[in-house]
């Protein structure tokens, strides 16, 4: 089975990646999913390297890297209809690796610890400042968990994250579809045992 230029195994790892493909894809929200071959993988993780060195804000896609590290990484595409992540997708870090901001998901209270004052950035972003935080700070994308993979059997290592604009649009061109900015891709990377 191929999946543009990627090749699937044969045998109980094929069908492994193929149940994975069945499930994602049959979760609320998902218009397509499918695996990225080896040259899309290389070029996402050259744009995310890239967009982590450049211009005034540094943000580091950590679970982006994570994912493509992974043995094989499946891309949804997904409305908003999808489900929400189970914890914050951006994070605010010092120099020190401290967290001093975090997205806040809806429904979720924000609450600073004792001592530390909290800034709200609009509706979905607090910052905790205690004083003593110095030098330069960059947002960090963290790897997520997705729950309906790491619940099947025989996978591993399972990890997901959103990757950026510009390495959502090559995806999304890689794989033949149109740049609709009401889709966004999400990449669930892991391991076969």
């Amino acid at each position: 089975m191929r999946v543009g230029e990627l090749t699937i195994p044969k045998g109980e790892e094929k069908d492994r990646l193929e149940e994975v493909l069945r499930v994602i894809s049959a979760l609320k929200g998902v218009k397509k999913a499918f695996y990225l071959d080896r040259k899309v993988r290389t070029e996402v993780a050259r744009i995310e390297r890239q967009a982590g060195e450049s211009g005034p804000l540094m943000v580091h896609n950590d679970g982006v890297l994570e994912c493509l590290s992974r043995k094989h990484v499946a891309c949804i595409v997904k409305d908003k209809t999808f489900r929400p992540p189970p914890h914050a997708t951006v994070l605010l870090v010092d120099e020190r690796g401290k967290v001093i901001g975090k997205e806040i998901l809806h429904g979720e209270t924000a609450n600073a610890p004792p001592g530390v004052r909290m800034l709200r950035l609009g509706k979905g972003f607090v910052i905790f400042y205690d004083g003593k935080a110095k030098g330069e700070a960059r947002f960090v994308l963290p790897p997520v968990p997705f729950k309906e993979v790491e619940e099947m059997e025989g996978t591993a290592m399972v990890v997901s994250s959103s990757p950026s604009t510009l390495a959502d649009m090559h995806i999304k061109r890689s794989a033949g579809l149109d740049d609709d900015p009401k889709l966004a891709t999400i990449l669930v990377g892991f391991d076969v045992k």
